[in-house]
């Protein structure tokens, strides 16, 4: 998805409780990572947050915010690899107060993974993850976000993954069906665009009160 499919989408989904805690996740990101280089990116051996290392750092340098660019914690990063893709477990180690780590799991962590993630916590970072709803994985999280959204079935409501189906054509995004869908590159995407926002580097009550006299106004926030 290019960025401006991803605006658009971002657009489409204003209101909605995707839209809404993927906004307030992406701003949480930036408010609580107060030290140059902070924010680190972590997930499983297997499964290493690539992509949405490498959309927060586009989204944040075409923002022209270089002290919050993420770094990605690998397992075992190979021998002469350059030094963005060098970044070992050593850097948890190094990881303190002002600092957040983001875990990135859509399958349920293995223990290895919480427990270097606990170790964190325990000095003082502030730990975000992006999972599944794993209990182990929510609990070492100050802030979580499973990609869901709800969506009509029948007599009721339903939690729905929102994505695109990559085997077939992608639709125009008015066409977009949410039950379609794939929750978490979504998610990723819209954290993306969140993070690099001129907003998210506002207090929050700052920015609760100018959306609070927007809605007034009959603006749009």
């Amino acid at each position: 998805m290019d960025l401006t499919r991803a605006s658009l989408l971002r657009e489409m989904l204003s209101g909605t409780e995707l839209g809404s805690r993927t906004t307030e996740f992406g701003y949480a990101l930036r408010r609580f990572t107060t030290r140059r280089s902070g924010l680190m990116l972590f997930g499983p051996v297997d499964e290493e947050p690539w992509h949405l290392t490498a959309h927060l750092d586009d989204e944040l340098h075409r923002a022209g915010i270089e002290d919050a660019r993420p770094s990605l914690v690998r397992w075992a990063p190979p021998p002469g690899a350059p030094p963005h893709l060098a970044i070992g477990l050593d850097r948890l180690q190094d990881a303190g107060r002002g600092e957040s780590l983001l875990v990135v799991a859509e399958e349920n962590p293995a223990d290895t993974l919480l427990e270097r993630v606990s170790d964190v916590r325990r000095r003082g970072t502030t730990i975000f993850s992006i999972g599944n709803g794993d209990k182990e994985l929510m609990s070492l999280s100050h802030e979580t976000l499973v990609p869901e959204l709800l969506v009509p079935d029948g007599f009721g409501w339903r939690n729905q993954s929102l994505g695109y189906d990559h085997d077939e054509p992608q639709p125009a995004l008015t066409d977009v069906e949410p039950q379609t869908a794939e929750g978490f590159e979504m998610a990723q995407h819209l954290i993306s665009l969140a993070a690099a926002d001129e907003e998210a580097g506002r207090s929050g009550w700052r920015r609760r009160l100018r959306t609070a006299i927007e809605r007034l106004s009959g603006e749009p926030a």
